[in-house]
């Protein structure tokens, strides 16, 4: 299934430019996701999810604010620092990652994904792995983002209940535009990201099923070595 949307998206040739990595993966096996030239680059959903995650950021300070607020106004947050520069250089870089940081549960998305495999590892592997799937969801979502961009979003409203909510949005590139909804958790007064759901592929289940079935395939140690050599290959990009 996720093959299979990617492929279709990947036929548009305008949502390529949409590209970036940390969404991709909801769309394509993790096996390929994590190879130098995967053959579902590192594209469009990837932009879409680091679309919604860059544009969260100062207004989650607002205590008073409420998920959708904080979504739309961290938006044009973002879009300034990219008024200034359109390449994604490391002052950019720098700016970006304290949006980012201020606004997501980075624990919470790699727990989410690699908590129900724990119990066939170790309590050591499983502190290891989530470490290291962290580092790669943060450094892969800022040296992708830069390549492209959706144009806009449209916002369908937000449903809360308790600490949780859902806000509900369309990204748009020209006239075509695919759903784009960010859970989020109340953390004390603001809200942060926990999950994302493109185009009904739920990214926290989606990483869990590719790496249930790349650890039947590869030892944790083999993984691992996946994982860092795929970060250090980020790190090295200009």
């Amino acid at each position: 299934m996720a093959k299979f949307l990617c492929s279709r998206l990947l036929k548009k040739a305008h949502l390529r430019r949409w590209a970036s990595p940390f969404v991709t993966a909801a769309y394509c096996s993790y096996a390929s996701f994590l190879r130098t030239r995967p053959p579902c680059t590192w594209t469009f959903l990837s932009s879409l999810l680091i679309g919604g995650l860059m544009f969260l950021g100062p207004a989650a300070q607002a205590g008073a604010a409420t998920p959708l607020e904080v979504v739309k106004s961290t938006n044009d947050a973002v879009l300034a620092i990219y008024g200034k520069q359109r390449e994604v250089d490391a002052a950019v870089e720098k700016e970006i990652f304290t949006v980012i940081d201020a606004v997501t549960d980075y624990q919470a998305l790699a727990g989410g994904a690699i908590d129900p495999l724990c119990p066939q590892l170790t309590a050591a592997q499983c502190t290891t792995f989530k470490e290291v799937f962290t580092r790669l969801l943060r450094i892969s979502s800022i040296k992708k983002l830069g390549r492209a961009r959706a144009g806009r979003f449209e916002y369908r409203g937000e449903k809360i209940t308790g600490e949780s909510a859902v806000v509900l949005s369309s990204a748009f590139f020209n006239d075509e535009s695919v759903p784009l909804d960010y859970h989020m958790a109340r953390r004390g007064d603001t809200w942060v990201i926990v999950n994302y759901v493109v185009d009904d592929v739920d990214t926290v289940k989606n990483y869990r099923k590719q790496f249930r079935s790349l650890l039947a395939k590869k030892s944790f140690e083999q993984v691992m070595v996946q994982l860092e050599n795929k970060i250090a290959a980020l790190e090295k990009e200009k």
